[in-house]
């Protein structure tokens, strides 16, 4: 089965990007895979050079699913990911309220390391993904997770990538798992 990279679309032109956060919420315990509490209301703010443009991801410091994104993976039994709604602050000051912080459950050691480029760091560790494959077996039949090796990123299967382009998700790219550059 392939797999794909599920992210906002970089190619577009000042994409929105979320720069700040409360202090009580730390942007790396929202790619752990554990159930999160956050602060009630929530809001963020874009970066500055957020254009007008907003697609149905937004990322930055974490990852924003809109409405409409949300309503098609809960259509389509994605039942994995936990929505937290947040007031988005525009670089005008304005609050928008169709987006939603996610929060994947679940990550998953799922890279196939023999078929995949892994690049050594200096420092030691697991070294720097690069073009990558997953090892089916150990995504436990999830069709929407995170892995372990760059638990930024969010990986779907190729059914669900179907069934996403019908949806046609706007400013949204599902790019292969076999082209990713390590960015």
């Amino acid at each position: 089965m392939n797999y794909y990279i599920l992210q906002q679309d970089p190619r577009i032109p000042e994409q929105p990007s979320v720069v700040s956060c409360p202090d009580d919420l730390d942007p790396l315990d929202w790619i752990d895979g554990k159930i999160m509490t956050a602060p009630s209301p929530l809001r963020l703010s874009l970066s500055p050079r957020s254009g007008k443009f907003r697609g149905d991801i937004i990322g930055g410091l974490v990852t924003l699913f809109h409405q409409a994104l949300r309503d098609e993976l809960t259509r389509l039994g994605i039942d994995n990911i936990q929505y937290v709604p947040v007031e988005l602050e525009n670089p005008e000051g304005e609050i928008e309220l169709k987006y939603s912080l996610i929060n994947v459950i679940g990550i998953f050691e799922a890279v196939d390391v023999q078929a995949s480029v892994i690049k050594p760091r200096a420092t030691g560790g697991r070294g720097q993904l690069y073009s990558f494959k997953i090892d089916q077996a150990a995504t436990r039949g999830q069709r929407l997770f995170r892995i372990v090796e760059a638990p930024t990123l969010i990986v779907i299967d190729e059914t669900l990538r179907e069934s996403l382009l019908a949806f046609n998700p706007s400013g949204v790219l599902m790019l292969p798992t076999e082209r990713y550059d390590g960015w």
